[in-house]
């Protein structure tokens, strides 16, 4: 009896000290403890870090993920499709670099713009079955992506990003006068948490105000709409303002994939927007 006593004895002392080393950061392996391997914490860190698809993050084939520096993105390429990777506007390739070079296609391709010539990179496997990782160095910040070739019917038709970081923050100039004659109505859907509280501009760019309880990673995507269709904005984050470096006549925010919602934006003094022209005429 008083041997199987000064088991329990023992247990309840060393039972603290095995949670103590199953939690310290310097892990000491013993018979009771097994401690991971370098290869598992790196595992569960890239596990942690990686960035998947979901409904919410959709404009129509583009998936945007929010930048975040040290993110993994992940991008589904397909034998017989072109993936296509957009950066910002204005944004510089400085080098790029894939694991697998001789099975997969990865391309830097400059496009035309009405503002700034935007980057893309053009992704596309030899086969099913295929994953390898893509960094993407430029000018402005570094793109970690995992691409994974899973089959010729389903792929990613395009990647891009939102920017929360603010890196070269303009204020509104003090001299100028800012105009706030900006029209906000939702036009698909219900009306969202993150409707704007107001928008104005200095002449130069142009602000989006949102209410204070909206959080940076809660803020949609803007769509600048041009005679050629909606382009995505280049957009930085202050606070809970959006500052877009430019003007802008008519835009969108859109959030969701199947059935988004969508608020547009209209300055007061844009130019109406030109009708269609109808064919043939009347007899």
């Amino acid at each position: 009896m008083s041997r199987v006593l000064s088991l329990c004895v023992l247990a309840l002392v060393l039972s603290p000290l095995l949670v103590h080393a199953q939690t310290a950061d310097a892990c000491t392996p013993t018979r009771q403890v097994r401690c991971p391997t370098p290869i598992e914490i790196v595992s569960s860190a890239n596990d942690a870090a990686r960035q998947r698809p979901s409904f919410e993050a959709f404009s129509a084939a583009r998936q945007i993920y929010p930048y975040e520096p040290g993110a993994l993105y992940e991008l589904y390429a397909s034998p017989t499709h072109i993936s296509v990777i957009l950066l910002e506007p204005g944004e510089i390739i400085t080098g790029i670099a894939a694991g697998d070079t001789s099975r997969w296609m990865v391309t830097e391709v400059e496009v035309e713009a009405q503002q700034d010539p935007r980057t893309i990179v053009l992704v596309k496997p030899q086969s099913v079955g295929l994953a390898t990782n893509i960094v993407i160095a430029t000018d402005r910040r570094t793109y970690l992506v995992e691409a994974r070739a899973i089959s010729e019917a389903r792929y990613s038709a395009e990647i891009a990003w939102t920017y929360p970081s603010l890196d070269r923050l303009v204020a509104p100039q003090a001299s100028a006068p800012l105009n706030f004659e900006y029209r906000i109505r939702t036009v698909r859907g219900a009306l969202p948490r993150w409707l704007p509280a107001r928008v104005f501009d200095d002449g130069r760019r142009t602000w989006i105000e949102f209410p204070p309880e909206v959080e940076a990673a809660d803020m949609p995507p803007v769509f600048v709409i041009t005679p050629e269709g909606a382009e995505l904005a280049n957009t930085r984050v202050d606070g809970r303002r959006l500052m877009i470096d430019r003007l802008i006549d008519r835009a969108e925010l859109r959030l969701g994939a199947r059935a988004p919602i969508i608020v547009r934006i209209e300055r007061g003094d844009a130019p109406p927007r030109a009708r269609p022209r109808r064919m043939g005429g009347r007899r």
